[in-house]
């Protein structure tokens, strides 16, 4: 049977709880049920990745939006499939994690890698992030990986002060990308 990671707005409670036990009581802001999504959530998901696409000035068409919360909906199937969390609050999604299984990690060992993490813009600052980020680690050491990493924009003070607060440590690493553009100008 599946589970549900429900989390109370404080984020420091996170419990494994079965599917069909209600939330916890509503506290200061309302709780929020972290779970793995199911075909059902995929228009509630693909109206989430267009708000995102349209947040990071990268808008895409509906369809396109529809096609990835699609893939990101589907049970796991193979070991390097994405792992995909939603939140959702209030019956509606308000938050998404992909993690990317990464091969080879530390002694050879896998690990995942988040590789998008997106809340609601009405919906910041109201512990969402945290308990996705949360309930991934929950998520990567019950399923024998590893470990989690992932990157942020270095000037991005909100984002590291928040994977902060969840126990996160920043490693001195230099990342770099060789996008299509660069490869095509490269000569």
């Amino acid at each position: 049977m599946p589970h549900t990671i429900a989390v109370s707005s404080v984020c420091s409670m996170v419990t494994l709880v079965a599917r069909q036990m209600a939330p916890l009581a509503v506290s200061k802001t309302p709780d929020i049920d972290i779970r793995s999504p199911t075909l059902a959530d995929v228009p509630g998901l693909a109206t989430l990745f267009s708000e995102m696409q349209r947040h990071y000035n990268r808008p895409v068409p509906d369809d396109q939006a529809v096609e990835a919360a699609t893939l990101a909906c589907r049970p796991i199937a193979a070991m390097f499939d994405p792992r995909v969390l939603i939140s959702v609050m209030n019956g509606t999604i308000v938050g998404s994690i992909v993690l990317n299984v990464v091969f080879p990690a530390y002694e050879l060992t896998r690990a995942l890698y988040i590789r998008d993490l997106y809340v609601a813009q009405a919906l910041r600052r109201h512990g969402v992030a945290q308990a996705l980020v949360k309930a991934a680690a929950h998520l990567t050491y019950a399923q024998g990986f590893s470990a989690l990493d992932w990157t942020t924009e270095t000037g991005n003070a909100a984002a590291r002060q928040m994977y902060e607060s969840c126990g996160a440590r920043v490693l001195l690493r230099t990342y770099y990308r060789l996008a299509r553009e660069d490869l095509e100008g490269a000569g």
